[in-house]
């Protein structure tokens, strides 16, 4: 018996050194540190009839030579599958996200400021087909939700059925109900919740653009605090505008909460190439939920010896209880020069400006830099990268400068993985 595997596996590991002059981000007293990090990890990817797969992890390992943080790896982990046990009536889902989250976002982004999360979600899909154009979808899902340091472990039980209508092989309409109902593990402290979405979504999909809209209404039930009703818009265009250069734009209201939105950042395994994941609207631990108004724009390009990746987002958030409702706005830039056989250079900028609205501050973070990437040889590359980091701020107590060099040394067996900061 012959057995064929579609699969693609890279591995890699290396080393980081990274000097800062002031690694605490404090406006006085400032501190440096020189940290030694040593990374390993692999990823895994397949697209076949019966399994599309997804699925990065890597730790690591962080020294702090001065002893301003606690030695310790660090995890990461971005997984999702759809395993089609019977094609078009019955899939199986997974996915998986560990990452560091926020403790607190009015603080800067720290070692002792972040907590490790992990959060998963299994499942299956059940496909009920009404000749050529009608399809009842009915899912389930068990998701579990940890965190370090922390008391707001949780479980969760989502519910989902939409009636699909195929309007022809690229248009969709669908009618959707979905229930994401969370149980902390400390209920006395936490507030358990059920969230429901009852929305109509029209959806246009071709090989080089992708349109998406939801309309609908959002009901919340927490146990002690009681009912929240609102409305639900999200709309979504993306397009290939060439095969090296893609565009898109986000437009959302809707309610939300830490662990969903972490794991919306999964990677899809059929994502199309070129596009850009969507960043989440929040990335702090909070057992409260809130209702997000955003609008993102994007554009890429990978040449075959310059690429840019370009974006700029504005975003209104607002916390039922938490009192850190803000305002933020911002953009990106991205560019990279790779001319055949030499030194690729990466210019970067960053740009954010954060307006709290239950309290009197107003902050303006800033970060530039420039990395050298050489390539020694298929598998191994050396990185040196300089950058500083600055933000202003009404509160003189989070004002700070932070100059960083990064010099690194990777081993990457294809160019599926390579070991990086994450």
């Amino acid at each position: 018996m012959q057995v064929s595997y579609a699969g693609e596996l890279a591995y890699g590991f290396g080393y980081v050194g990274e000097f800062s002059d002031n690694i605490r981000r404090t406006p006085t007293d400032q501190q440096s540190e020189f940290i030694n990090s040593l990374i390993a990890g692999a990823a895994y990817r397949e697209n076949g009839p019966e399994l599309d797969a997804h699925l990065v992890a890597q730790v690591d390992y962080r020294d702090y030579m001065n002893d301003t943080y606690n030695d310790g790896p660090l995890f990461y982990a971005d997984a999702s599958l759809l395993w089609r046990i019977s094609p078009q009536r019955f899939d199986w889902v997974f996915e998986d996200r560990a990452d560091q989250l926020t403790r607190d976002v009015t603080l800067p982004s720290t070692p002792d400021n972040w907590v490790n999360s992990n959060i998963f979600s299994t499942g299956p899909d059940l496909y009920f087909r009404f000749g050529p154009v009608n399809t009842l979808v009915l899912g389930m899902r068990y998701g579990r939700a940890a965190y370090s340091d922390s008391n707001i472990d949780n479980s969760s039980l989502d519910a989902s059925a939409s009636w699909q209508y195929a309007a022809n092989s690229e248009m969709t309409y669908s009618l959707n109900y979905l229930s994401h109902d969370v149980r902390y593990v400390d209920d006395v402290l936490n507030d358990n919740f059920t969230h429901q979405d009852v929305f109509v979504e029209i959806n246009k999909h071709n090989p080089i653009a992708s349109f998406l809209l939801d309309l609908g209404v959002t009901r919340i039930q927490r146990d002690q605090v009681g009912e929240t009703r609102g409305n639900l818009v999200r709309l979504s265009w993306t397009e290939q505008l060439t095969p090296r250069s893609s565009t898109g734009i986000l437009i959302a209201s809707e309610y939300a909460d830490a662990g969903t939105v972490l794991l919306s950042t999964a990677t899809s395994p059929t994502q199309p190439p070129g596009a850009l994941p969507t960043p989440p609207v929040t990335t702090e631990v909070t057992t409260d939920l809130f209702l997000t108004k955003r609008a993102e724009i994007y554009y890429a390009r990978s040449g075959s010896s310059f690429g840019l990746n370009a974006r700029v987002f504005y975003r209104d958030i607002n916390y039922q209880i938490t009192p850190e409702d803000r305002l933020e706005a911002g953009g990106l830039i991205e560019a990279i020069y790779n001319p055949p056989g030499l030194v690729t250079t990466t210019v970067y900028g960053t740009h954010f400006d954060t307006h709290y609205q239950s309290f009197v501050r107003d902050d303006r973070y800033n970060e530039i830099g420039i990395r050298f990437l050489y390539r020694i040889n298929r598998n191994l590359s050396a990185a040196l990268n300089g950058g500083v980091a600055w933000n202003s701020s009404t509160d003189p107590t989070q004002v700070y400068t932070d100059r960083r060099v990064l010099f690194s040394l990777q081993y990457s067996s294809g160019p599926l993985f390579t070991p990086a900061r994450r």
